[in-house]
């Protein structure tokens, strides 16, 4: 590129916006705009041409020279990767990124993805069969899908690039949105449910198993919804309402793994093991794989180990005690403020409301410092990763958001300041959940009228030098975007929730209809959100929740004892069995507590985790893999006798 070019492009337009608020509809509108303002002919051969579409764009720091980007080019094009390098000013360097779909599908062969077959069996992908995963009505373009293609060449390029980001030189790659299929999330009064196989189809496994979880999960909340309700009204016995949250837990929690494994089998990814790549930020040494031979990042585990002992678990423990600490001093000040002002004055509230927001405080902070002791560890792979960082965030939460109301029900005795106290945390969190979920989409729109006034038209210059226009100005405005890091915060105020719900429901029947109509809402924020708040992430396969499923299983068995011994301190219930029971009185809430742990066992084993479907679909896989190999080694030995 001409060095005239590179030097005096960008001196009109004005230096690309940091504020997501100011981009997130602009740049959208703008693009649309742009791509419908061309000839109708011109856009249907723009459609058609799979080919050349743009899936990665790298973005170049300030500091990286002409040379350097040409480099990067250079290395990418080995791949047989298409490039197009576009050097407007110092500021303003972009790489855009695309491939054929032949090269695709020889990426999805290296890469080992899981594709359905015509025989209707779920096989690894084979670049030299394709016509075996031409299902009815497919083509080849068909086969790598929208959320496919940025990961596969990402990944084929990223371990080469490596140098060139630890230096600076990349300062971003991410793959651009594509706005057409983004009409299908608009939202729509009339849909009654999301649309999971098109969400998965653009965002990976990993983020839409977060919905098809939460759909699934809020359709469940009506009936504790409902029976709370009823238990309202009618004041049903304990032991019924314990009962009832003991089966609805269970058979929730297991209908869900069914249902996941529905959804991994068919999105290929069942089958995922512990042994996978390894995460981008694992550090270690090129060794030989035990299993492949090939070269791989290697760490000692007793280093991780040791950080794990030495220094992760003490500094979880001091976070602990220092949670539980302040959760009992809320205590001390309410017995102060009831002796200086007396039982009708209104600041008996205050030391409540304060510590309800301390919880969300130290919640937010605790996550970042989970996040960091994990990250020292250097744990190999993104699901080992996240079970370590769930396992610390769950003791703390724990004791961060449940430790208080323990201590009033089984310390106190006061039910009546428990179901208060409760109430009172679980509004603070909804309420501080809907600002961080509707925040920063309510500024959007508000901001919307006046974004387009905000920005600066486009260079004449710069229109003849682009070769997309459409192209760079989405590029433009996304790359000011923020990065979507994952569904860790989205999980964890699901999980906290599920808490409230279930811990105490003896006490707090209307805590799962608060749930319900919260999750109704941040359903669809959150997909509004991914849509139009962050950049597009590059896809992530999973084959289930990870640590979160166990994460919530513990609050189910929690939800047990908690509720059991609510039931055991009720005057009457516990007079029944001192005169049932005059010397084993204990005993016999133990006995009813195990009852109840039986039964969630019992209920555990007669569902499956696998569908009937499901299982004799991966038995006819590995039935026609077996026979794949048969075949092949006869075919050999035919040609040697030949």
């Amino acid at each position: 590129m001409p060095q005239a070019q590179v030097t005096g492009a960008f001196s009109l337009l004005a230096k690309r916006p940091q504020s997501i608020i100011e981009n997130q509809i602009y740049r959208r509108q703008r693009s649309l705009e742009l791509i419908n303002s061309l000839p109708k002919e011109l856009h249907d051969d723009k459609k058609n041409e799979t080919s050349h579409k743009t899936y990665v764009v790298i973005v170049f720091s300030e500091k990286a020279k002409l040379q350097q980007c040409q480099d990067v080019e250079k290395v990418i094009q080995q791949f047989n990767v298409l490039t197009t390098l576009e050097v407007l000013s110092k500021t303003e360097k972009y790489l855009y990124l695309s491939a054929t779909t032949d090269i695709l599908l020889r990426f999805a062969d290296e890469s080992e993805l899981i594709k359905k077959t015509v025989t209707g069996s779920m096989q690894k992908f084979n670049y030299h069969s394709v016509e075996d995963f031409l299902l009815s009505g497919m083509t080849v373009n068909d086969i790598v899908r929208y959320c496919e293609a940025p990961v596969l060449i990402k990944d084929a390029i990223k371990p080469s690039l490596l140098s060139y980001i630890r230096n600076g030189v990349i300062e971003d790659l991410f793959p651009l949105h594509d706005y057409e299929y983004l009409e299908k999330f608009s939202f729509n009064w009339r849909r009654r449910s999301l649309p999971i196989e098109e969400i998965r189809n653009y965002f990976g496994s990993s983020i839409s198993l977060y919905f098809g979880f939460t759909l699934f999960y809020t359709k469940a909340l009506v009936f504790p919804s409902l029976f709370g309700l009823v238990q309202y009204y009618y004041s049903f016995n304990l032991s019924l309402v314990s009962s009832f949250y003991v089966i609805w837990t269970t058979i929730f929690l297991e209908l869900w793994k069914r249902k996941c494994a529905g959804y991994s089998y068919r999105w290929g990814t069942i089958e995922m093991t512990s042994l996978d790549k390894p995460r981008t930020a694992y550090k270690g040494e090129l060794k030989p794989d035990p299993i492949t031979g090939k070269l791989t990042l290697q760490y000692p585990m007793r280093y991780t180990y040791l950080q794990m002992y030495c220094i992760s678990y003490p500094v979880v423990f001091l976070c602990v005690t220092a949670a539980a600490y302040f959760a009992l001093y809320q205590f001390q000040i309410e017995a102060e403020v009831l002796n200086d002002f007396g039982e009708e004055s209104w600041l008996l509230y205050v030391p409540c409301i304060v510590q309800s927001v301390l919880i969300s405080i130290f919640s937010w902070a605790y996550e970042k410092l989970a996040t960091f002791l994990t990250e020292l560890e250097n744990h190999r792979t993104r699901s080992q990763y996240d079970r370590h960082r769930v396992n610390k965030l769950m003791i703390f939460e724990i004791v961060n958001n449940f430790f208080s109301l323990f201590y009033i029900a089984f310390v106190l005795h006061e039910l009546k300041q428990l179901r208060y106290q409760l109430m009172m945390q679980l509004l603070i969190f909804q309420l501080v959940c809907i600002a961080q979920e509707m925040g920063i989409p309510l500024l959007a729109v508000v901001k919307q009228k006046f974004a387009k006034f905000m920005q600066k038209e486009i260079d004449e210059a710069i229109k003849h030098q682009v070769s997309d226009l459409a192209r760079y100005e989405q590029c433009f405005f996304e790359s000011g975007l923020d990065k979507y890091q994952s569904t860790y915060e989205d999980y964890l105020q699901m999980c906290i929730q599920f808490g409230y719900v279930v811990l105490f429901a003896a006490v707090a029947p209307f805590a799962a209809l608060g749930a319900l109509i919260n999750n109704i809402f941040a359903m669809h924020i959150d997909l509004f959100k991914l849509c139009n708040i962050f950049k597009r992430p590059f896809a992530r396969r999973t084959k289930n929740i990870g640590a979160w499923q166990s994460a919530f299983e513990l609050l189910s068995v929690m939800a047990i004892l908690s509720n059991c011994g609510i039931l055991y301190l009720q005057p009457n219930i516990k007079n029944f069995f001192v005169n049932l029971f005059p010397n084993t009185s204990d005993l016999s809430f133990v006995l009813f507590e195990h009852l109840l742990l039986g039964l969630k066992f019992v209920i555990h084993k007669a569902i499956h985790e696998r569908p009937r479907w499901v299982r004799i679909a991966l038995l006819k896989a590995d039935y026609e893999s077996s026979q794949a190999y048969k075949n092949i080694k006869k075919l050999k030995a035919q040609v040697k006798i030949d």
